[in-house]
């Protein structure tokens, strides 16, 4: 609340980048065919929650909730991630740097 309502930042979310939230505490159950064993947890895949749960440790080898991510059209990383932060500037220079390196 403090760092997306500052108007900096606010304008950037909404002008500059396409904001996607993956949601790790969906208990929707995933077809049968999609679900699997994690990999790197050993642990049963059977929520939309526990799949994208799932890609952020194996990807990004973290858990933390929020995690953010900056991506180009084709899933690549642009900036490494940042967890939650109550500093409006590193979050705001975060995400300047991604948009930056999404330009080169």
């Amino acid at each position: 609340d403090n760092v997306w309502s500052n108007p900096e930042v606010l304008s950037i979310l909404k002008n500059e980048v396409v904001l996607i939230s993956l949601y790790c505490d969906r208990k929707i159950e995933l077809p049968k065919n999609e679900q699997y064993v994690s990999k790197v947890t050993g642990k049963e895949v059977v929520t939309i929650g526990n799949k994208w749960t799932d890609l952020q440790i194996t990807r990004y080898e973290s858990n933390s909730q929020p995690l953010y991510i900056i991506l180009d059209t084709e899933g690549n990383d642009l900036s490494k991630p940042i967890a939650f932060t109550f500093d409006v500037e590193d979050y705001k220079n975060w995400l300047k740097q991604g948009i930056s390196n999404f330009k080169k």
